[in-house]
């Protein structure tokens, strides 16, 4: 599906250009029950991720912003709270993302360009979003996503491990049997949002996920890349946005 505008669209990444690679993306971070587990997993297979972090949240986990940074990893504004921000007045938009960012830059500078995530990726085909984007951060690309894992379902449908873990390696399955697997842009969760954080099974389900998936990536030899802008856009893709 192709969507028109008046050169208001900005540049969308689904994937990464290098060979052998993929890029791990993960929305809502941080949660204390989960991230620690995911950072140590992560270093284990030598594999990079890029964080999309919901302000409210790495605002009572600091130290866990500091640390995803210092280990090496992407880290972007989520806006704050985990809305559709495309269902608001447009001001919003900005005031959340420059909230959340005001918070993140005391960790690592802020990147230029920008690359945005809006909660539910909300309004990414919308044009009125498209400039408000531009306005708050010039230069600025959405990093959309290639395959998702499904992990916001997961937790809410099982109530024990054995019955999780068989859910999430059946979700690793298709996307290693995806044909699109290679250079994709792969989506999970910190503890979806629209969970409630437990300390419990859905914590153990994050960590779960991202362990099988891994594992998948490393058998595959593929490895997981932080997600990098694209270095130069046609000119038409700022009127045609596939």
């Amino acid at each position: 599906m192709a969507s028109l505008s008046l050169g208001a669209w900005r540049p969308l990444i689904r994937t990464v250009a290098g060979q052998g690679q993929v890029a791990l993306t993960v929305d809502d971070a941080p949660t204390p029950e989960a991230l620690p587990a995911m950072l140590d997993l992560l270093d284990q297979h030598r594999a990079k991720a890029t964080f999309f972090m919901s302000g409210f949240r790495a605002l009572r986990a600091l130290d866990l912003v500091a640390e995803t940074v210092r280990r090496g990893h992407a880290v972007y504004a989520h806006g704050w709270e985990h809305v559709r921000l495309d269902r608001c007045p447009i001001t919003r938009l900005a005031q959340d993302l420059e909230r959340s960012e005001e918070l993140l830059r005391r960790f690592r500078p802020t990147p230029r360009p920008y690359l945005i995530r809006l909660p539910y990726n909300g309004g990414y085909r919308n044009a009125r979003i498209h400039r408000a984007l531009e306005a708050w951060s010039p230069g600025c690309q959405i990093a959309h996503w290639q395959l998702s894992t499904e992990d916001h379902v997961i937790a809410s449908k099982h109530s024990t491990e054995a019955d999780a873990r068989a859910e999430i390696a059946t979700q690793v399955a298709r996307l290693a049997n995806s044909p699109n697997l290679a250079n994709a842009l792969l989506l999970m969760h910190d503890q979806p949002v629209n969970e409630v954080p437990d300390g419990g099974l859905k914590a153990w389900v994050t960590v779960e996920l991202m362990r099988q998936l891994l594992e998948m990536l490393s058998a595959r030899g593929l490895a997981s890349v932080a997600v990098t802008p694209r270095p130069s856009v046609p000119v038409w893709e700022r009127f045609i946005l596939r």
